[in-house]
């Protein structure tokens, strides 16, 4: 009996229907190749685009054909499961002309062979042409309906993790089991306290999973943090849409942790030998990173690393708890006294009225600012219709405005309501900067590091003095008069009460 090979397909894109199931092939396939006398000794059953060049079972079949010359026959269902590109029907015409096989469709009958006459090849140009038109079709439909959905703010892709799509409704909602382990990477790293790698290793012990079961990677982590689906954004095809998505996290704090990702922000990195202080200070000459080193396997010393070439520092080493005297000065200039924290409850108490105005003329300036980004937008899509700017500029000034129309956007939203706890938090701050000091001097000298990554961003070293560069709030406190003036050991008197 003549032996045939039998290739069954449905497109992953396609819904199995109109006859057109494996099953329903395969079932058709065999019952023609039983009416024609044929043997199937080998067949394929699979799901895969007939439009895309590496069809690895498509890519089988032909090899597996040409190999065994014995196999005379190969069977598809009709002419759009055998392919709707011109790169396999070449390949299906060297089987025929080259290898002297005989290709059948069973739904239609049909047979080409190198016996063939024109009229028939002719056809199956066509045929395959016709495939190949409606695959176009099929996706250029696809592909303007998924830019609409964008553009209605409906992300048209899978969900990243943390969300899940609702098969349902076509949207995207939140994932209650893997939404608060995002919400911790983010918080996490916001805090600079976290590196990519030990954050990943953190998360893995929580707990987070992909959806498959897979631990979440290194680098999965990194493409997980710069996503701006957790905002309210995302991209599309090279452009920023507003997303209409439930939040995870606030603008802010994803700014936040774009700054430390980039190296721009300060951030935590655990050292492996347990040095609290590295990555906190830099040499005021150089600029190099002043980081720590044991000595005689007994004592911490820190230095700079002179990256840059080597330079006289009379005070090149400086062991670890002196380092942390050192930096008393620093959290000494951020301390304030009782009087001066009640001082400024008064005022917050006082401004609490005036919030209501302030917060009119915020919104004001940010309607103001929305009109005028639109402004220019609009100009920009009619200078786009003039042909007054080319194609890569107006897409990169197209996506800067509409970035900019997201954020604001966004800080119009964030700002709808005031601050109802404004004294209270402001509070809770003074009673921290209160008691800073006296802390700092009780602490570990892990929990030192962690006080000074709070207060400061930046520390340069100049010899034996330490200056710092304070983030928000400090800032604001850092020349407020009565603090502490004398270390504690000498005037305890002195000392804001803890």
């Amino acid at each position: 009996m003549r032996q045939a090979l039998l290739y069954v397909r449905v497109s992953s894109k396609e819904q199995e229907k109109d006859g057109y199931s494996l099953d329903a092939q395969e079932k058709l396939g065999k019952e023609y190749a039983q009416k024609r006398g044929l043997k199937i000794v080998r067949m394929w059953k699979v799901s895969e685009s007939a439009w895309k060049q590496e069809r690895i079972a498509f890519n089988q079949l032909i090899d597996h054909s040409k190999r065994h010359p014995e196999i005379e026959h190969v069977i598809f269902d009709v002419t759009d499961r055998m392919t709707r590109n011109d790169f396999d029907k070449l390949k299906v015409f060297t089987l025929i002309k080259e290898f002297d096989k005989t290709v059948h469709f069973s739904r239609t009958n049909k047979t080409i062979s190198k016996d063939s006459g024109s009229d028939d090849e002719f056809m199956f140009d066509i045929e395959v042409a016709v495939a190949k038109k409606m695959s176009n079709d099929i996706s250029r439909k696809a592909k303007m309906g998924m830019l609409e959905k964008a553009e209605q703010g409906e992300y048209p892709s899978a969900a990243p993790i943390g969300y899940l799509n609702n098969k349902t409704t076509g949207l995207i909602e939140i994932d209650p089991e893997r939404a608060p382990f995002v919400k911790l990477a983010f918080r996490d790293m916001a805090s600079g306290n976290y590196s990519l790698r030990t954050l990943a290793g953190r998360m893995e012990r929580e707990g987070l999973r992909s959806r498959n079961g897979v631990i979440v990677t290194k680098s999965s982590l990194a493409h997980l943090l710069k996503n701006p689906f957790y905002y309210g954004s995302f991209v599309w095809k090279g452009k920023l849409y507003r997303g209409i998505h439930e939040l995870i996290i606030r603008k802010q704090q994803f700014d936040q942790v774009q700054c430390i990702l980039s190296g721009k922000g300060h951030s935590f990195r655990v050292n492996r030998n347990g040095f609290a202080f590295n990555n906190l200070l830099r040499c005021e000459k150089c600029g190099c990173k002043v980081l720590g080193e044991k000595k005689k396997g007994e004592y911490t010393y820190y230095h700079c690393t002179f990256s840059k070439g080597r330079h006289r520092d009379d005070n090149s080493y400086i062991r670890e708890d002196r380092l942390a005297m050192l930096f008393e000065d620093s959290v000494r200039r951020v301390t304030i006294s009782e009087e001066i924290a009640s001082w400024i409850k008064d005022v917050l108490a006082e401004s609490g009225s005036n919030q209501v105005e302030i917060h009119d003329q915020k919104m004001t300036a940010l309607l103001s600012q929305k009109a005028r980004i639109e402004r220019r937008l609009s100009g920009l899509y009619d200078l786009r219709i003039d042909g007054g700017i080319d194609d890569d500029m107006y897409k990169a000034k197209e996506n800067e405005y509409k970035s900019q129309l997201i954020d604001t956007d966004l800080a119009i939203e964030q700002g709808q309501g005031i601050n109802s706890r404004f004294y209270e938090d402001g509070c809770k701050i003074l009673e921290l900067s209160n008691r800073l000091f006296p802390l700092y001097l009780r602490s570990d000298t892990e929990d030192k590091a962690r006080i000074l990554r709070l207060i400061a961003s930046n520390y340069v070293l100049s010899g034996q003095t330490i200056s710092a560069t304070y983030s928000k709030p400090f800032v604001f406190l850092e020349n407020l008069p009565i603090r502490p003036t004398k270390h504690p050991r000498q005037d305890s008197n002195l000392l804001p009460s803890a």
